[in-house]
């Protein structure tokens, strides 16, 4: 997927399509989220907050069977 011949912005848009088409509600919550790791680099703390943030918002999702 990784196309070393593009951009990193162009790069991500592609796997943030492909993530879009696995699951589209995950890809929102990554996505939505990214921009902590892109402002603070590879930072513990941007991190933690990242995996914070993210694991909040997986947790906030509804479960399979209430869905149905």
């Amino acid at each position: 997927m990784f196309d070393p011949s593009k951009s990193l912005e162009d790069n991500l848009l592609a796997f943030k399509a492909a993530c879009e088409n696995i699951d589209a509600d995950c890809a929102k919550i990554l996505f939505d989220n990214f921009e902590i790791l892109k402002k603070r680099g590879p930072d513990r703390d941007a991190r933690t907050i990242f995996n914070s943030r993210v694991k909040k918002a997986l947790g906030a999702l509804p479960d399979e069977e209430e869905s149905a």
